[in-house]
């Protein structure tokens, strides 16, 4: 049996492993080759988790995938992230997990991830073709060539997606074989706003509660980190509502409104209590520093600009009114989204190979006998925490179970 793998990335390099172990287990004589454009394997695996790669979470639940869990509910149970830990422990990789469930290498090192699936393809026999673009795949008798000359019995796309490459092809391969290709766009990704208060604030960061609206309706809401940059506002809550916004901008170009609460930690009584006490206190103060005790200097300033109060007023000014004003934007400030950043600084890409036309327990496809596939390929993404390539592990590992075990889609439907 020889199998192709057209992608030397997370799922790749875990289902080439998967499936030249399972054949080992069974007796059975296999060939992988895992066919990688770039010079080497695992390239972007290495910047995953700002270099820590964070490999899985251990709190998987259906929220972690709000556009596509239906599908990825049995792959994400069959292959749970407990059962993905061991499987890397297997490997010699061992791992820890935070209090928000995020698992990483012990070492920290995303490169240890990649080393441990790499040197255990090479033990088991996989070869690695890199620097070599797959240009065409067809069916030819009970198999696929591949660029005209190279047949193979099975063929597994496994290629990515468009977030962070410079050109990506795959999807017009994976068309020419009859399959659809939904609509995609960036995700995990900074949102940009025109909101002209944003450009001081560059470069500074400010916990924050967040929440996502179109019109009146709710999308998500966010407690964490946020960062300001170039009319962009990202960090960890706004990398999470991201998820909500690409898939809003993919049925229509109408903005979102992101309200902000900067002092999450308060109720807008007690805040207003806290600065009250403030120019009680300190009434010669001017209005400038009135909110350092709570926020980042800047973001204190562009919240009092808001609320129409003179950042050199003395404290002993502002009337009552002006200060239930500020706590009232410092509360609730909002800004327009009117789109998100483009793939080549996404992390993750919504859309992808329609999931209709594959079984979500083998990852094959119902089209044709012997041809799946898996990870970020397929329309499944899910939020940021570890969550897709945990995706990427059980798709791999359901995968290489069906290759091996020779249970398809086809023959359940006979």
């Amino acid at each position: 049996m020889k199998i192709a793998i057209i992608g030397g990335g997370a799922s790749g390099l875990a289902c080439a492993f998967s499936v030249m172990s399972l054949s080992e287990t069974k007796g059975i004589k296999t060939e992988v080759d895992v066919i990688e454009k770039n010079d080497r394997v695992g390239k972007k695996l290495l910047s995953t988790g700002n270099g820590r790669c964070n490999l899985t979470n251990i709190f998987v639940d259906k929220n972690c995938y709000p556009y596509s869990y239906q599908f990825a509910e049995y792959a994400l149970n069959r292959y749970s992230p407990e059962s993905n830990i061991e499987f890397f422990s297997s490997l010699g990789l061992y791992c820890i997990s935070d209090k928000e469930g995020r698992v990483y290498p012990m070492s920290y090192q995303a490169s240890a991830v990649l080393d441990a699936l790499r040197f255990s393809c090479e033990e088991k026999g996989v070869t690695f073709i890199c620097g070599s673009e797959c240009k065409s795949v067809r069916k030819s008798g009970r198999g696929f060539l591949l660029d005209g000359d190279r047949y193979y019995d099975k063929v597994v796309f496994a290629c990515g997606a468009k977030a962070g490459v410079k050109y990506f092809k795959s999807y017009e391969l994976l068309a020419s074989l009859g399959h659809s290709i939904t609509k995609t766009a960036p995700s995990l990704v900074k949102l940009v706003s025109s909101d002209k208060a944003l450009k001081p604030l560059k470069g500074i960061r400010a916990a924050a509660s967040v929440s996502l609206y179109d019109g009146k309706t709710l999308l998500k809401e966010e407690t964490g980190e946020l960062q300001f940059g170039d009319n962009t506002i990202s960090g960890i809550a706004a990398m999470q509502l991201s998820v909500f916004a690409s898939r809003h901008f993919l049925k229509r170009n109408t903005s979102l409104r992101l309200s902000v609460d900067f002092v999450p930690a308060m109720s807008f009584d007690k805040l207003l209590n806290a600065v009250e006490n403030t120019v009680r206190l300190h009434p010669e103060f001017i209005a400038e520093n009135l909110l350092t005790g709570f926020m980042p200097k800047k973001v204190g300033m562009m919240l009092l600009k808001k609320a129409d109060i003179g950042l050199h007023d003395k404290l002993s000014a502002l009337g009552i009114k002006q200060r239930k004003s500020l706590c009232s934007v410092c509360k609730k400030c909002d800004f327009e989204i009117t789109g998100t950043m483009d793939f080549s600084v996404a992390q993750v890409t919504a859309g992808g190979a329609n999931t209709k036309e594959f079984d979500s327990q083998t990852m094959q496809s119902k089209k044709h006998k012997g041809l799946y596939c898996i990870g970020e390929m397929l329309d499944v993404d899910g939020l940021c925490g570890g969550y897709n390539l945990q995706w990427a592990w059980s798709s791999a590992r359901c995968c290489a179970l069906s290759i091996v075990t020779g249970e398809s889609y086809n023959d359940k439907n006979q």
